[in-house]
């Protein structure tokens, strides 16, 4: 009480600027980021989403991320993900990938949108193994490139170090949209280059119990692109949720 009476004590513009700054701290409002995450004045969120990633020439893959941020302040915030892909490369090879990163994030959040960039450090554990039966090949004096191709996509993917950014916008109170773009130099020689874009929706003011147990609750469907040195470029899309606690 003490407080309020002595800023009401001050003359009007300063009463305005201690107002200002006094909102300016204290401002919450969540907005949606790629990657299913979400700004926030502090605390945890938690992502997850399950969805496809597709190659020309290369059979459908499914893929599942989750990822962990925690906001030591607006700011600045750290935490770990996860990505996995899964299912039949081609005709005679199948795969099996683990991706774990890293990542720091330095956040510039205003009213109606948000910022951010920062570093990634990622490693994977790939087991990719050939489904052919080689008695039936016996004779046969060549592979099929496309088989080739998709197999040597994930061979030349391993640990690497880069930095990701991106930007949240809000339309509406309930809807919003992501920019987002990774960069990483891979410890082999290669780099892995991705923009997305994603439309999210507010689900927290529309359940009583996404009130009562989280701060910020976001559905979000995200497209992401991946160009590669050869001519065919890898797609995904994911459908995932966001949550603050």
């Amino acid at each position: 009480m003490q407080f309020m009476i002595t800023i009401w004590q001050l003359p009007s513009y300063l009463r305005k600027l201690v107002i200002s700054l006094l909102f300016l701290f204290t401002y919450s409002q969540a907005i949606p980021m790629p990657n299913h995450g979400i700004t926030q004045s502090s605390g945890l969120i938690a992502g997850m989403g399950l969805g496809s990633l597709n190659r020309s020439s290369c059979k459908k893959l499914w893929t599942w991320t989750i990822q962990g941020d925690y906001f030591y302040n607006p700011i600045v915030s750290f935490g770990p993900s996860l990505k996995f892909l899964g299912g039949n490369l081609d005709s005679e090879n199948n795969l099996v990938n683990q991706r774990y990163s890293a990542n720091l994030k330095f956040t510039q959040a205003k009213e109606k949108y948000a910022v951010f960039i920062g570093p990634v450090l990622s490693f994977d554990n790939t087991s990719l193994s050939a489904l052919r039966n080689e008695f039936s090949h016996i004779g046969e004096g060549h592979e099929p490139s496309n088989n080739t191709e998709c197999k040597e996509l994930f061979e030349k993917i391993g640990s690497s170090v880069g930095y990701h950014s991106g930007a949240g916008f809000l339309l509406t109170p309930n809807w919003g949209f992501t920019l987002g773009h990774s960069f990483e130099w891979m410890l082999k020689g290669n780099y892995l280059a991705s923009f997305s874009t994603s439309v999210a929706y507010n689900l927290r003011q529309h359940f009583e119990k996404l009130v009562e147990n989280t701060k910020n609750s976001w559905l979000a469907l995200e497209y992401s692109i991946s160009p590669n040195q050869s001519k065919s470029n890898t797609h995904s899309l994911i459908l995932g949720i966001a949550l603050g606690f």
